[in-house]
């Protein structure tokens, strides 16, 4: 008997620690999804109570603006808002103008569908958001408007106060119930960051076979530059302090570019020193190297600022022995100057980084006076993305809306709908295709859904409680689904489509063939949009690879040319956008990848080793250097502009040239060296006809 019980205890244990475990690893979802259930509820009850039309409308708004943090559930209300806002004076305009004219109409309202998606794509975070509003509010509101002219002014306020409800109900709720706020992921996001930063510069391991795990690492760095801006753009809304941290937020996220970019550059020159059995040089500067970054692990910040000034004296010392010894030839000497060049910089970056490190951490109200305000951040988005999520957003619209006049079918408008708010909203997504697919397969199994709660639950309801248990299974599931990367867009389409479709209102009515064709409608609007992303898509094409490789190349001519003042944080911010799609969907598993990485890390050595240039240019009073160090310029312009072996002999003749009239510009010196250094190691990128698919597009 005590066998029974001592085993019935060891069971009731385990399963104690299971739930203890699995509770840790999934209580953040499960709060989201329960703030998800009561903001969803409190806007159907309010929505009943203020007897507004489509209650559908509000919860539909709570589910799209609800986020795990306060801070985000303000900036998207905010932005949602300003989006529905001017899409129903717009809505309201077009009704208006063309109620008689509805050829004119559905024109116009293509060209207002495809203008508000490409500022979608244009632009990033919330602000992409109230463009995607902006369009999808036209057959919302404009549509209905449209059709019932009489009633314009009355179906836009109608749906205006419904959108207005559900921002209500989900700022309400996530402000309220266990907040999160956003100051607290920030600092989570920097603070892991800053130390996957530290262990990622040990380089521990200079072989080549290590590379592609530190290139990995680079794209993830480059996601995080990306999120932590969105998180930045955001953290405004959350505190009257929030301006403040969103400028040093700012200010870390240029710092940290920066460190990265000049790490890159020594991550190079390390390992062309190893693979040309510079053994002695290498070593030499590694030992300086490994004391930087032992410097940045210290507790003590004096530590890093002791290092860093001691850090010329040291290499001077070094140079002087590497003189001496049988590997002091010119070459050689150059390859110490670029790297010892490098190391001052980077470590000079490094204190720069940890200082404001520490500013945001301890949330600080100021930041050392020394520590300059950087440019803004850069976006960067291929034209041709923006044409193509423009047509594809308006020939969607078009086909389903002559599909819905040529068949004369009542329902065909939720066709017209579902395809204008799928083509829409999915657009600025890194990986549409797939995105759309879920949603497909989320809308059909909300469809069902909302069959089995209209027919079978609400029906037996006799008051808002019973009517809030027959919905929350279905929202709890669609719910719980949108909380995983892998299932999100299937959660999306579940809670869309069921509350699209569920019969919730303030007097029940079922209608079998009104719910069939409204599903059927709706399904047919996500097929015409999931076929036009499938014909219509070059997100992820070997043609849009090589424009990547293009716009990289385009940063590098822009660094030999634009003016010097914020040229810097412009190169860093908009060279890293440029990637942002490719560094979330790719992981460098094909050769077409590896090709982009390639240029990715010319382009940030290149680039910036030619901004430092310009910068010490400024400096230089011989007039023939002077001379020499422009053509050097503007040749490494035309090779990026057009990359052959021409070109690349010319430039690499140029770089000579100027090295020889250099002699007593070390930091010039250093910066020549090392761009020769990289385009010699990158030939095969440089001279593209013969090597690369990718990188031969023009």
């Amino acid at each position: 008997m005590s066998d029974l019980a001592s085993s019935r205890e060891n069971w009731l244990n385990h399963l104690k620690q299971a739930a203890v475990i699995w509770i840790d690893n999934h209580g953040q979802n499960l709060l989201y999804v329960s703030k998800i259930l009561l903001a969803t509820l409190m806007a159907l009850g309010l929505s009943l109570l203020f007897n507004l039309s489509k209650p559908g409308t509000a919860m539909v708004t709570v589910i799209i603006v609800l986020q795990p943090r306060s801070g985000l559930v303000l900036a998207k209300g905010f932005y949602r808002f300003i989006g529905t806002t001017v899409g129903v004076i717009m809505s309201v305009i077009l009704a208006a103008a063309f109620s008689q004219q509805p050829v004119l109409f559905l024109a116009a309202g293509a060209c207002w569908l495809a203008f508000c998606t490409a500022g979608s794509t244009i632009f990033r975070n919330f602000q992409s958001y109230a463009f995607v509003l902006a369009g999808y509010t036209l057959v919302i509101v404009g549509l209905p408007a449209a059709l019932q002219p009489d009633q314009a002014f009355d179906i836009a306020t109608t749906r205006l106060s419904e959108v207005m409800l559900g921002l209500l109900c989900a700022g309400v709720v996530s402000d309220v119930l266990f907040p999160k706020h956003l100051s607290d992921a920030l600092l989570l996001t920097v603070r892991k960051r800053f130390a996957d930063f530290k262990t990622f510069i040990a380089l521990d391991n200079l072989d080549a076979s290590a590379r592609p795990a530190r290139e990995r690492m680079v794209l993830r760095f480059i996601g995080e530059v990306i999120s932590l801006e969105a998180l930045r753009t955001s953290s405004v809304f959350e505190s009257t302090t929030g301006h403040l941290q969103s400028l040093q937020l700012r200010q870390l996220n240029n710092a940290f570019m920066t460190a990265s970019t000049t790490f890159h550059s020594l991550d190079q020159l390390f390992g062309r020193l190893q693979s040309s059995g510079k053994h002695s040089t290498l070593n030499a500067l590694m030992m300086e190297y490994k004391a930087i970054v032992h410097a940045l692990s210290d507790q003590d910040r004096n530590v890093l600022t002791q290092v860093r000034s001691a850090l010329p004296q040291r290499l001077q010392a070094l140079r002087r022995g590497l003189s001496a010894s049988h590997e002091g030839d010119r070459s050689n000497l150059l390859d110490f100057d670029s790297a010892a060049e490098l190391l001052i910089r980077f470590a000079g970056e490094l204190q720069v980084y940890a200082r404001i490190h520490a500013v945001v951490i301890q949330a600080e109200m100021h930041m050392p006076d020394d520590v300059q305000l950087p440019a803004h951040y850069v976006t960067r988005t291929d034209p041709t993305l923006i044409v193509t999520s423009a047509l594809r957003a308006a020939i969607g619209f078009i086909i389903s809306s002559l599909f819905w006049i040529q068949s004369g079918w009542v329902s065909g408008t939720d066709a017209v709908v579902m395809a204008t708010v799928v083509s829409a909203l999915f657009a600025a997504a890194p990986s549409p295709n797939k995105v759309v697919r879920q949603f497909l397969i989320g809308a059909a199994i909300g469809g069902f859904f909302g069959f089995l709660s209209a027919y079978y639950l609400q029906s037996q309801a006799e008051n808002f409680t019973m009517l809030c248990i027959a919905l929350a299974p279905f929202i709890l599931a669609g719910a719980w689904l949108t909380t995983t990367q892998k299932y999100s867009g299937i959660g999306t389409g579940i809670l869309l489509f069921f509350f699209s479709y569920a019969s919730i209102g303030s007097n029940y009515q079922f209608d079998m063939l009104e719910l069939l064709n409204g599903m059927s409608g709706g399904l047919i609007g996500v097929a015409v949009a999931s076929v036009m992303y499938q014909i219509i898509d070059p997100s992820d094409s070997r043609w849009i690879k090589r424009r990547l490789a293009r716009a990289l190349r385009r940063q590098v001519e822009e660094a030999c040319s634009r003016p010097l003042q914020g040229l810097a944080g412009r190169f860093e911010s908009g060279t890293r956008d440029l990637l942002s799609r490719f560094a979330i969907t790719h992981s460098l598993d094909n050769p077409d990848d590896r090709d982009i990485m390639t240029w990715l890390l010319s382009v940030l050595e290149i680039g910036r080793a030619v901004i430092q240039l310009r910068q010490e240019m400024l400096e230089v009073t011989d007039s023939l250097a002077h001379e020499k160090i422009e053509q050097t310029i503007r040749n490494i312009g035309a090779l990026f502009a057009r990359p052959n072996q021409a070109r690349l002999r010319t430039t690499l003749d140029s770089v000579l040239a100027a090295i020889a009239v250099c002699d007593g510009l070390p930091a010039v010196l250093a910066n020549l060296h090392q761009m020769r250094g990289a385009m010699l190691e990158r030939v095969t990128v440089l001279t593209p006809a013969e090597t690369s698919p990718i990188t031969s597009g023009n």
